[in-house]
C-alpha cells in the first residue's frame, strides 16, 4: 500500500498489540476496520461506529481529499471524529478503514480522555447494540 498523501510505501508498525500501516514521510497511518477502537484509549461504546453514524461527510480539513490506500478507486470521505470535534478523519465507505494524519491519534486520545473524565457515557439502547453488532461483522476482501 502507498500513502495517499505522498505516495511513499507504507510500513508496518506495531502500536501496542496492533499492527498498522504507517507512512515514513508524513507520519500518517491507515487503520483497518476495527483498529481505531483497539488503538484509542478505552471508552464505553464503539468509537468507529459513533464517528461514522449520522455524519454528513461534508467537512473541510487542511489536507484535502484522498483515495483509500486499500481501495484505491474509492475516494475517502471526511468525518468528524465522534461528532462535534475539530478532528476530521478520512473514512473509506468501501473497506471502512480510516486514514489518520500525523498527531490525529494523539488528539483522539485527548478527546477520549476528556469524554471519560466528563462521564459522557453514551446510552446503549437495544437498537445501538444491534447496529454495533452489524458494524463489527467482518467484511469480505
Amino acid at each position: 500500500m502507498n500513502c495517499p498523501r505522498d505516495a511513499a510505501v507504507l510500513e508496518t508498525k506495531s502500536i501496542g498489540q496492533t499492527s498498522v500501516q504507517t507512512c515514513p514521510l508524513c507520519g500518517g497511518m491507515f487503520l483497518e476496520h476495527g483498529q481505531l477502537n483497539r488503538l484509542a484509549d478505552p471508552t464505553p461504546g464503539d468509537l468507529e461506529f459513533s464517528t461514522v453514524d449520522g455524519d454528513s461527510f461534508q467537512h473541510e480539513d487542511e489536507y484535502g481529499p484522498i483515495d483509500c490506500p486499500r481501495d484505491a478507486d474509492i475516494q475517502m470521505r471526511k468525518v468528524d471524529f465522534n461528532i462535534d470535534t475539530t478532528i476530521i478523519l478520512d473514512y473509506c465507505p468501501g473497506c471502512h478503514g480510516f486514514w489518520l494524519d500525523r498527531q490525529e491519534l494523539a488528539r483522539i486520545n485527548e478527546e477520549v480522555k476528556r469524554l471519560n473524565e466528563a462521564g459522557a457515557a453514551v446510552p446503549d439502547p437495544l437498537l445501538v447494540r444491534i447496529s454495533q453488532f452489524f458494524w463489527n461483522l467482518p467484511l469480505p476482501h
